[in-house]
């Protein structure tokens, strides 16, 4: 019997169509390559001597037992932790949270106390700070009595007696990172000493004493204010060369030191922006070349020189000059950019020999300045005293600035200084 034909048909064409568009038999469908997750490395756990453990990216850590010995293992394992921010490194033994001793001259004498009982040095921290540069290592320790951090930001170490020219604290220098203040006022370290720890430091304000004028005045390398005019039985040339410490003085008034003849101390002092020198004697200018903040400047001769002012070409922030009283002078014509001068004292010996024209030049350049050029008076007259008997106002303004009216405490005597004296 023959098979009907319709359906016999249809199946042909329906294994036709699946074949004709490329279905194939079910199956899965593989997954991307890139799409597949890895698995997590597993962050290492380090094993520090002394039996703690930490994971690799830990931002802090403690090791307030470390031991000198352990020292290099320790460094070897920090190298492995870049995360890494805060170590706690402990005491040294001889720091106490609660009951600190009274600073006294017992105390700020020890270096390193005997109950301290570490056994850390300085070269073992500075060794794991290497390791580690991105962290901050707090170590608390007592030095000279003072009870300090390698994150402590200011050390004073002053009155503390030193008889190493401030060998130990240089060795402690390389672990304060973050001091930017050392004072070391009256302790017994040389000024040559002193000097070149402050330069081998230049982000940290140094500070100690110096004496000068045989020893009569006493003054912190940290002072901004200097009054020491009409002292000249003291003030000599080989008396006052430890004044080229003073670099932070702002106000200057060293007249009529009839002896004092080399100057170049001034060098050294930036800052300035009030400079008296009346009644002196010098040779050159050359010493005023680096005072380039001076606004004002009284360089009157104590007898007439022939000077030149090229020297004077930089100071072109001075407001007030008076440079009366001089011989034959050569370089005026730095005048003539000084386009911030207010007060402009020449007077009759200087103008004297200043060639035919000078005072037209100088008044068309300097429209605004209040010249004194034929008129007598040098440091007093008008300069200091109007004609109408009032004081001017810069004037009044200098008379506070060194404190005149109370010369007789701000002389630089020891006894005039508070800091002078030993806190004990």
């Amino acid at each position: 019997m023959k098979k009907p034909l319709i359906p016999v048909l249809l199946a042909v064409l329906a294994a036709a169509c699946v074949l004709g568009c490329g279905h194939a038999p079910a199956a899965e469908t593989p997954v991307p390559a890139a799409a597949v997750e890895p698995a997590e490395t597993p962050v290492p756990v380090l094993s520090f001597p002394g039996g703690s453990a930490c994971r690799a990216d830990e931002i802090r850590l403690a090791l307030p037992d470390l031991v000198h010995r352990d020292v290099p293992e320790t460094a070897e394992l920090l190298k492995q932790m870049a995360e890494l921010e805060y170590v706690d490194l402990g005491t040294d033994g001889a720091w106490t949270e609660s009951d600190r001793a009274e600073l006294n001259a017992e105390t700020a004498a020890a270096e390193r106390p005997a109950e301290a009982a570490r056994d850390l040095t300085w070269a073992d921290i500075q060794l794991l700070q290497a390791a580690a540069p991105q962290a901050d290592f707090d170590y608390r320790f007592v030095f000279y009595g003072r009870y300090l951090s390698t994150l402590s930001e200011e050390m004073d170490l002053s009155h503390s007696v030193m008889s190493d020219e401030g060998a130990a604290v240089r060795e402690l220098l390389p672990l304060m990172k973050y001091c930017k203040r050392l004072d070391m006022d009256s302790c017994g370290v040389s000024s040559e000493a002193m000097a070149k720890i402050r330069d081998d430091y230049p982000q940290m304000d140094v500070i100690w004493r110096i004496w000068f004028a045989c020893d009569q005045f006493t003054m912190r390398t940290d002072s901004e204010r200097l009054w020491c005019a009409a002292f000249y039985p003291y003030m000599w040339d080989e008396y006052t060369q430890e004044l080229k410490y003073l670099t932070h003085l702002k106000y200057l008034d060293l007249g009529h030191n009839l002896q004092l003849h080399d100057w170049s101390f001034l060098r050294y002092m930036p800052d300035l922006e009030v400079l008296i020198l009346t009644s002196s004697s010098w040779e050159s200018l050359d010493m005023l070349e680096n005072c380039t903040k001076l606004e004002y400047l009284e360089i009157i001769p104590y007898a007439h020189l022939d000077l030149d002012l090229h020297p004077l070409a930089g100071l072109t922030n001075l407001e007030h000059l008076n440079i009366c009283a001089m011989g034959k002078t050569e370089g005026w014509e730095v005048l003539l950019n000084m386009k911030k001068l207010k007060r402009l004292w020449i007077g009759e010996e200087t103008g004297y020999y200043l060639p035919e024209g000078a005072e037209e030049k100088l008044r068309e350049a300097l429209p605004d300045t209040e010249i004194m050029f034929r008129g007598g008076g040098a440091a007093t007259g008008s300069w200091r005293i109007n004609p109408d008997g009032t004081v001017p106002e810069r004037y009044a303004l200098l008379r506070e600035q060194f404190d005149y009216d109370h010369w007789t405490s701000v002389a630089p005597y020891p006894y005039n200084d508070p800091k002078y004296n030993p806190p004990w």
